[in-house]
């Protein structure tokens, strides 16, 4: 069975920048929360007020994205029968390793806190028990290197466009890594031009984070289900009994 990766590279997941901690929405967000302001993340829903004062401003604060993308993911066949490993790697160059057995809350609010939770200790709920680990300064090369995938393939809007169940079928690789970008605007932050890759677009329109998730794994699986009734060899008919010669 092909062991598939699917990384969500360059997402927007961050804490609270230095630069705008101070801001009274930041302030104000913290306060009702009862956490520092240092340890929430940034949330363009919450915080946008004070994001005039960010780089790249039209992009951060999307930890949704993260929600939308780990529970397609988790929830899905490929997971359950042990075919998909999933990572996120941030626009800081932090990376989660999420464990297969991971049940993430689907209520929004109760996901940030975890990951807030994850930051601050960088495992959860415990070592002994990991099923979210972080690792920090993990490039998304050094990465997908770790992983010694056969294949890479990127869904980028500047790609090859062809049918994704095609182009999943006709891989031979015994593992592959799915890059989908982690934003909701722009390209890819990280440098791609070290790693083979191969770009794969689903249209000159780019789709939402979850949209293209859902439509990786729907290819993966009509795919494989595809690959499983070629491999199924027919059965001969039977022979009608010869009659005696009488």
């Amino acid at each position: 069975m092909t062991q598939y990766f699917f990384i969500l590279a360059d997402s927007e997941l961050e804490l609270v920048p230095r630069e705008i901690v101070n801001e009274r929405c930041i302030l104000n967000n913290s306060r009702a929360r009862g956490k520092a302001p240092e340890k929430i993340l940034l949330d363009a829903s919450h915080h946008h007020p004070a994001f005039n004062k960010l780089r790249e401003n039209e992009r951060r604060g999307r930890p949704d994205l993260v929600h939308y993308f780990l529970m397609l993911c988790l929830d899905s066949d490929l997971s359950a029968s042990g075919g998909l490993r999933t990572f996120v790697h941030t626009r800081n160059d932090d990376v989660i390793a999420v464990n297969p057995e991971t049940r993430l809350p689907p209520h929004y609010p109760r996901f940030v806190g975890l990951i807030e939770t994850l930051f601050e200790q960088h495992v959860v709920p415990s070592r002994e028990k990991a099923l979210l680990e972080l690792r920090q300064d993990v490039l998304l090369e050094t990465l997908v290197k770790a992983l010694k995938p056969d294949e890479i393939v990127v869904l980028s809007s500047d790609g090859e466009h062809v049918p994704l169940v095609d182009k999943f079928a006709s891989l031979k690789a015994e593992r592959v890594a799915v890059i989908i970008g982690g934003f909701s605007k722009g390209d890819f932050r990280s440098d791609l031009s070290k790693l083979n890759v191969t770009r794969v677009s689903l249209g000159p329109r780019q789709l939402k984070v979850w949209t293209v998730t859902w439509k990786v794994l729907s290819a993966i699986d009509y795919a494989q289900k595809r690959a499983e009734v070629s491999n199924v060899k027919p059965s001969r008919p039977r022979r009608a009994p010869r009659k005696k010669a009488g």
